[in-house]
């Protein structure tokens, strides 16, 4: 690991010894070892990142280090686990550098995303994005729904990159907490948006697609979308492949039929790497 500053910050009396449980090291460097627990303590080996260690003994010998300019509090643990040598190692070392028990929060709910290795779980709290290994069958929430995630720390390993071991946060349980916008809009509104196309789109992108423009819809500012929904008058989309200003795009129009007529509300344009809808005039 980096050179790092300390501040020691209480001293309490070791406690006997407390349930053990399995921990990660979160360290990139790897996380090192020592006879005892003291910084002048000799190092009797090291644990590579991502190695999972049991937590022998919680001394509450409580310290904070500064790495990389960011503080990290911790204490001393015992633990026991195979050190970057294989072999099993007995030792103790800071617990700032080791991943959390079992932790539960509530959050935003985003999307579900099924484009990598394993399936994953969209979430935001405030500003920040999280990312859930997604371990339940069901998928009953929609963007917008608060939902309260109980997460514990595991390993995945990275395909094509030599069997790299990656730390993520694996979902244990999840609940509804609240509705969003869009779960009420659904509630009130009852009635599928309905759609046309031309080009021949896979059924999964038509559904997420769906996602995104509903999300749109419920979101709106466009008076003359919030007074259809509240008519409960039936809203539609057709999707197309456009050149607009010399760029090739996905675009939406969000439209209602009136005495036989089409009348198009809103024009959008739809970026599925992101995903994200544009509006636009043409």
């Amino acid at each position: 690991m980096k050179k790092i500053a300390l501040t020691f910050i209480i001293f309490i009396q070791i406690i006997p010894l407390c349930a053990q449980n399995n921990l990660f090291v979160t360290a990139k460097s790897g996380l090192n070892v020592r006879e005892n627990s003291s910084l002048d303590a000799k190092k009797i080996g090291k644990f590579n990142y991502a190695e999972k260690v049991a937590v022998l003994h919680k001394t509450d010998l409580f310290f904070e280090v500064t790495d990389d300019g960011k503080k990290i509090k911790g204490q001393w643990y015992k633990v026991s686990g195979k050190a970057d040598n294989n072999k099993e190692l007995t030792g103790y070392v800071f617990s700032g550098f080791l991943s959390q028990p079992k932790q539960k929060d509530t959050f935003n709910f985003l999307h579900y995303n099924d484009n990598f290795d394993y399936p994953v779980i969209g979430a935001s709290k405030g500003k920040s994005f999280y990312g859930f290994i997604n371990t339940e069958e069901g998928r009953s929430y929609l963007k917008g729904d608060s939902i309260e995630i109980e997460w514990e720390t595991g390993v995945v390993y990275i395909a094509g990159d030599g069997d790299r071991k990656q730390l993520a946060d694996f979902i244990v349980t999840t609940k509804k907490i609240k509705n969003g916008k869009i779960a009420d809009f659904r509630e009130a509104y009852k009635k599928e948006i309905k759609y046309t196309y031309t080009n021949n789109y896979t059924q999964d992108y038509l559904d997420k697609l769906y996602l995104e423009v509903e999300n749109y819809i419920v979101n709106s500012k466009n008076e003359l979308i919030k007074k259809i929904i509240e008519d409960k008058e039936q809203l539609a989309y057709s999707i197309e492949e456009k050149t607009v200003n010399g760029k090739d795009l996905t675009v939406i129009g969000i439209y209602k039929s009136f005495e036989g007529r089409t009348i198009t509300i809103q024009w959008l344009s739809y970026y599925p790497k992101f995903p994200k809808l544009y509006e636009i005039d043409l």
